[in-house]
This record gives C-alpha cells, sequence and structure tokens, in this order.
C-alpha cells in the first residue's frame, strides 16, 4: 500500500487509538462511551433467527388474531390467570402482592402497595388484558 493510500485510511479512521471498552475508564479520562446494543432477535419460520426489528429493512408484518379467535370470550377463572401472569410478568407489579378476582369480565384488584404509582401500574397491566371489560382499584397504600 502506498504512502497516499495508508494516509486516506487514517483520516477516515476516527479514533487514533482503540475505542474505550470500560464505562469507568472513560468517565475518568472524558471520552464518551456507547455501550455495545444486541439487536432484539425472534424465532422465525423453520427455527430461524431474526431481527425483529431496528436494524433490519424490513418491516415486521402487524399479526392481528383470527375474528373467530378474537369472538371467543374468556372464562372468569381464564381472566383471572391471565391477570396473575401479566402481573408477575411486568417488570412494574412482580413484586407486587396482589389478590386478583374477576366476575362478568370486571376485574377487581385487592391487597397492598407502598404507593399510588404502584397501584396505577397494577390497574393498566390488568386492563391490558384481553377481555378484561373493566378494573376495580381496591388496593390500598401503606
Amino acid at each position: 500500500m502506498d504512502e497516499k493510500n495508508t494516509r486516506d485510511l487514517q483520516e477516515l479512521e476516527p479514533f487514533e487509538e482503540p475505542v474505550e471498552t470500560d464505562p469507568t475508564e472513560a468517565v475518568e479520562e472524558g471520552e464518551p462511551y456507547f455501550p455495545p446494543t444486541d439487536p432484539v432477535v425472534r424465532t422465525g419460520r423453520g427455527g430461524r433467527v431474526e431481527i425483529a426489528n431496528g436494524f433490519d429493512s424490513a418491516e415486521v408484518p402487524e399479526i392481528r388474531p383470527a375474528a373467530a379467535a378474537s369472538a371467543v370470550v374468556p372464562s372468569d377463572g381464564a381472566l383471572e390467570d391471565a391477570i396473575r401472569m401479566e402481573l408477575a410478568l411486568d417488570a412494574s407489579t412482580a413484586y407486587l402482592d396482589i389478590r386478583v378476582s374477576v366476575a362478568d369480565a370486571v376485574a377487581t384488584l385487592e391487597g397492598e402497595v407502598a404507593d399510588a404509582v404502584d397501584a396505577e401500574n397494577a390497574v393498566a397491566v390488568a386492563g391490558r388484558v384481553p377481555g378484561v371489560s373493566d378494573v376495580v382499584d381496591e388496593l390500598r397504600v401503606t
């Protein structure tokens, strides 16, 4: 490689030294630090791993339930189970001790929570479960 090509390559390189990979060192040296970011992936047809969105040029199609599936009304017991599962899986409500009951697709949440934000989060999580028509908040802030 001749001198001109070497100089051109050096001008393209944004850093003279290797990029800092330790966030503590970067802060101490006043250097910008960008943590590595992995794309969100999912398993596609045939078990193939695909990039879910954000880094791929293809759009992810919206999946809608079939008309017959959306007409099925879940039982109150199934709704209770679904709400408990959603509360357990959501990071903002997983640690809360909440009792759930459902009657005629109306969910009632009971228990003690640390603050109003926890109660609001629990009501929001329960309300997003398909088939729940309303959520009654009987949570007490302690």
